[in-house]
């Protein structure tokens, strides 16, 4: 009997942690409401009671041999839990003797599962020849509803304490109230008519029609919304400059103008982007003539973005790296001209419209 109190506490006690990891079983009840129940059982009682009746030690019968019958109350939430108490009078058969008498009452949590299994654990106080116990309760049972607000439910609950070890086994009728009723009116489902001309006419071929276009004429080849506007993505944008110099000069030879009119007219699209211009060396000569030849080079070219294309001076800032980033690690007539240069890149995002031909390639 010690064993089956020892599991029967854990399997109280883990009942309600269980349920929530149930969630998905869960029956979905849109009308939160109050229910009242009469309820009839049968109880059995743990083979270790016994009544005192004139100084002498009476059995009560074993098995499910004690009426129980009585009322309850309970309220249902919309998320499938509810709570519910209960109490009922004992008609108990004594071996030997009289019948007796007593009441039980207790308090449960209840959770109700969509095919209508519901599980519970609670408090109870059970009284047999004015002799009370505390309890706590496990319940499993099973709903039905057979007309508007009306339910009937079967269930068992196992009960134990530190001395007795109870069951019960019972049928409940249950009317709800505080719920709006189940009955549906009967009504007339829309005559579907075809789609008129106005209905399918798409001027701009973007696979929206008309009347539901909020972006007309939106170019060929965009990809759209269901609104037929262009879906707009993120794109990386970059443009790298490189000019070279001639040897021990920081002059900018003309050849170069182009190149440096593309990234200025970059910068005008994206005027919230700055750039630095980094100027480099060969590695023939000193270290610090180098390092002032790289800086008068960065220079230079920023000079030709902000006098000849007008660009600000506050977007653009110089650094010179002297001999410390060669192309070419080496001294030579193919690897000093490369190294003689300046760098400069411009990097951001922009929105840009989604085109078909983009999502072939993968976008």
């Amino acid at each position: 009997m010690r064993t089956l109190f020892v599991k029967t506490t854990a399997i109280s006690a883990a009942v309600l942690m269980g349920l929530a990891s149930t969630a998905a079983l869960a029956q979905s009840q849109s009308d939160e409401h109050t229910y009242f129940g009469v309820r009839l059982g049968l109880a059995n009682s743990d083979s270790d009671r016994f009544i005192n009746i004139g100084g002498t030690a009476f059995d009560y019968d074993s098995g499910f041999a004690h009426t129980a019958y009585g009322l309850q109350l309970g309220h249902r939430f919309g998320n499938g839990w509810e709570i519910r108490s209960y109490y009922d009078r004992l008609r108990t058969d004594v071996v030997g003797a009289s019948n007796d008498s007593g009441y039980m009452f207790g308090a449960d949590g209840l959770y109700n599962f969509r095919n209508g299994i519901y599980l519970g654990a609670g408090i109870n106080s059970t009284e047999y020849n004015n002799e009370s116990d505390r309890f706590l309760r496990g319940t499993v049972g099973y709903s039905l509803p057979f007309a508007d607000r009306w339910n009937a439910r079967v269930e068992y609950a196992y009960q134990t304490s530190s001395d007795f070890d109870d069951q019960y086994l019972g049928l409940s009728l249950n009317y709800a109230f505080g719920m709006a009723s189940t009955r549906t009116e009967a009504r007339q489902e829309p005559t579907q008519t075809a789609p008129t001309q106005d209905q399918t006419r798409d001027s701009d071929g973007d696979g929206v029609p008309d009347y539901r276009d909020q972006c007309p004429n939106t170019p060929r080849g965009h990809v759209v919304d269901d609104e037929g506007c262009s879906v707009m993505v993120e794109q990386n944008i970059r443009h790298e400059l490189v000019v070279n110099f001639a040897f021990d000069s920081s002059d900018v030879q003309s050849r170069f103008y182009g190149d440096i009119e593309e990234l200025a007219q970059m910068m005008r699209e994206h005027s919230d982007v700055s750039i630095e211009i980094g100027g480099h060396t060969d590695l023939i000569g000193p270290a610090d003539y180098n390092q002032n030849l790289s800086e008068r080079r960065a220079q230079a070219v920023k000079d030709v973005l902000v006098n000849r294309f007008n660009i600000s001076a506050d977007r653009i800032s110089t650094r010179g790296y002297g001999m410390r980033r060669p192309v070419v690690d080496e001294v030579s007539l193919e690897a000093n001209p490369r190294n003689r240069r300046i760098e400069a890149t411009l990097s951001t995002t922009e929105e840009v419209p989604l085109t078909r031909e983009m999502q072939r390639r993968g976008y």
